[in-house]
């Protein structure tokens, strides 16, 4: 396996990673700042959000065409499936933590 492969495997769960991070950063200054539930703070989690939603999106396609292509060992075939699993289930994280954003609370 090649580290193109391994990256194309880790890809979607590391954005999720930095989402959370990322996420977690900008409510802790929001709430020194001003309030954790801040408007403005809160959209622009939102905006961090939907660009981390954007690169999981990247995340599923890359491997779901080279997957589509059909070059390749089983080995990467599987790697690629890996992939396309980690990239959706980082986005439907993400979903998930940028719902408290949303609702306001």
């Amino acid at each position: 396996m090649t580290i193109r492969t391994w990256v194309l495997m880790l890809a979607g769960l590391s954005i999720w990673a930095l989402h959370f991070i990322g996420v977690y950063l900008i409510a802790s200054v929001a709430d020194v700042v001003a309030t954790a539930d801040d408007f403005a703070w809160r959209m622009g989690g939102v905006a961090f959000s939907v660009a981390c939603a954007l690169l999981c999106g990247a995340a599923i396609a890359l491997p779901a065409m080279a997957l589509r292509r059909g070059t390749g060992a089983e080995v990467e075939r599987f790697s690629l499936q890996l992939g396309v699993l980690g990239g959706a289930i980082g986005l439907i994280g993400i979903v998930y933590q940028t719902l408290p954003n949303l609702i306001g609370y």
